[in-house]
């Protein structure tokens, strides 16, 4: 079940030039472990991945520091980005929602 798609837009304007840079994208699915479901984000391949993180805890109204982020086995880092992770189109991320409790 997709529930929802978000694109995430970044101006990419060199020193030089004043017009934006195209940039390519990806599609990635950010799906949770407890009940399945997936959000669909397009991303610019060179953007950094908490604008992601920050937009999927926006639409689900949940509180940044309480997601984990999950790809390939490893936790997301803010400041990394699809090109470094080696992304690629209709790749997973899942979320790990932190509970509280002792």
């Amino acid at each position: 079940m997709v529930s929802s798609s978000t694109t995430i837009y970044v101006s990419c304007a060199s020193k030089k030039s004043r017009a934006p840079t195209p940039q390519k994208k990806i599609t990635v699915k950010v799906k949770t472990q407890q009940g399945g479901e997936e959000d669909v984000y397009k991303i610019g391949y060179g953007t950094h991945m908490s604008r992601l993180m920050k937009a999927y805890c926006n639409n689900r109204n949940l509180e940044e520091g309480t997601v984990r982020f999950i790809f390939g086995k490893k936790q997301l880092k803010p400041r990394s980005t699809p090109a470094q992770l080696k992304m690629e189109e209709g790749d997973v991320i899942d979320i790990v929602t932190d509970m509280g409790g002792a």
